[in-house]
């Protein structure tokens, strides 16, 4: 049974106003889509200095830009710490935050600066966030999630299955088809060629000419291995999905209707103030309009009458005859 995936963090109504301000900056459409182009820009920067016959002038531009680059997800990455807070335990309980945090504290760890390999590995994972600001990888890794656990048992499956027919092989073609099953190691090897289905028809025709277990052995681990095994693999991770799909509809249309009763009640609430301030009654008293709502709640203007019970009308009626 998967557990709820993690909602995003947002400060709340009685946040300060620097740390609201701060969430809404991050979160805005604009800033993110300069996120996404600065990104875009980086990559573009690393794949001309893939070009080796450059003059030297566009790869000190090219550094310079990088710097530029650097200096943008730093205040980016200040900017979401400040959104959540300036709270360090509730910031990285993001793990997409993790993962930018140690991509841009990278840069400045000393002795990079002169391994140009490491810089380019460092420049490189700047592109990978790109993912974080795709609009469906949280559902589309919300959807691995939940197939982690029948995919892991299936892949558990395919291992034995591999060793089963790696050994059963050695056994039978291990004397007449070595560089097939010679050992356990080339076996597996042999049998992962099968289940990718990347020139099974040789190993097939090889297996054949030296056994008349070729043919059986070969068609029976593909049919098994990967018109069965690896179709269950592709049919788990379909569904988990679709399942983390219609998790983010529901959860879409819970956020609208909760966003609708809210401005119902807003509008109530206004319309009630406003009913308050014509009436005489908070012209008239020195309480404020908290007090007031308080008093109508609790007092109304004109109540009803008491009506008597059962038991004063039953002592009612005696008096009225002795009268």
């Amino acid at each position: 049974m998967s557990s709820t995936p993690r909602t995003p963090y947002r400060p709340p109504a009685d946040a300060p106003r620097w740390q609201r301000a701060a969430d809404q900056l991050v979160n805005a459409g604009w800033f993110q889509n300069l996120i996404v182009a600065v990104i875009l820009a980086n990559a573009v920067t690393i794949g001309i200095h893939t070009y080796r016959d450059l003059p030297a002038g566009v790869y000190h531009a090219i550094e310079l830009i990088d710097y530029g680059f650097l200096g943008i997800f730093v205040i980016e990455l200040v900017l979401r710490f400040v959104a959540h807070g300036c709270n360090p335990i509730r910031f990285f309980r993001d793990p997409w935050n993790v993962f930018d945090t140690l991509v841009v504290a990278a840069a400045f760890v000393p002795g990079l600066s002169n391994n140009t390999t490491a810089l380019r590995l460092i420049r490189l994972l700047r592109v990978v966030r790109l993912l974080r600001l795709m609009p469906d990888v949280h559902v589309l890794m919300d959807g691995l999630r939940r197939a982690a656990g029948p995919a892991a048992s299936l892949l558990a499956l395919t291992g034995l299955l591999c060793f089963v027919y790696a050994i059963l092989g050695n056994l039978i073609f291990g004397e007449v088809a070595p560089q097939y099953f010679g050992n356990l190691g080339e076996g597996v090897l042999t049998l992962f060629t099968l289940l990718t289905l990347e020139g099974w028809n040789s190993v097939l025709a090889d297996l054949r000419a030296v056994s008349p277990w070729g043919v059986p052995f070969t068609i029976s681990f593909v049919l098994v291995g990967t018109y069965v095994v690896i179709n269950l693999v592709v049919g788990v991770v379909i569904n988990s999905l679709d399942e983390a799909y219609r998790n983010r509809v529901d959860e879409r249309a819970e956020t609208k209707q909760l966003t609708e009763t809210i401005h119902d009640l807003r509008k109530a609430l206004d319309e009630l103030e406003t009913k308050l301030k014509q009436t005489d009654l908070v012209a008239e008293t020195t309480v404020g309009p908290d007090e007031v709502r308080h008093l109508l709640t609790d007092h109304p203007l004109h109540p009803e009458p008491a009506r008597p019970d059962h038991a004063d009308r039953a002592r009612e009626e005696p008096r009225q005859r002795d009268g």
